[in-house]
């Protein structure tokens, strides 16, 4: 809005033309600073790495999917003839096993580490 129609022919300044013009901008203003969140947020997102990602995937879910192996081992026995019960329950015992190794390792190391290893270490092995 321009001045001029700010101002009411009296030579008053129109109270209500100067509010919307101030919301207007006020909501300028907030659309702004959310698309700069948004920006901020989504530049986080990319530049985490693929194991913190997985990290932070495992240390949500990893307790519901021990619960599901489990479970479905449980059910599975009816269907299972009893000389392969023990190669199952092996198998399911390995996953388990490994999947509560890397959840430990995720609670003892916390966050992710800020240095990681430079590749021209791996080359020894």
């Amino acid at each position: 809005m321009s001045e001029k129609q700010m101002i009411d022919h009296k030579g008053y300044i129109d109270v209500n033309s100067a509010l919307k013009l101030k919301e207007a901008e006020g909501r300028v203003e907030v659309d702004k600073m959310n698309a700069e969140a948004d920006a901020k947020f989504r530049e986080l997102l990319i530049r985490e790495s693929a194991k913190e990602t997985a990290s932070k995937h495992l240390a949500k879910f990893a307790g519901l999917y021990l619960l599901i192996l489990v479970l479905a081992f449980i059910f599975s026995i009816k269907f299972i003839p009893s000389e392969s019960i023990a190669v199952v329950a092996g198998l399911i015992t390995l996953v388990v096993s490994n999947l509560s190794m890397i959840l430990k390792n995720i609670v003892e190391n916390g966050g992710p580490k800020d240095e990681e290893d430079p590749p021209h270490h791996n080359k020894g092995r």
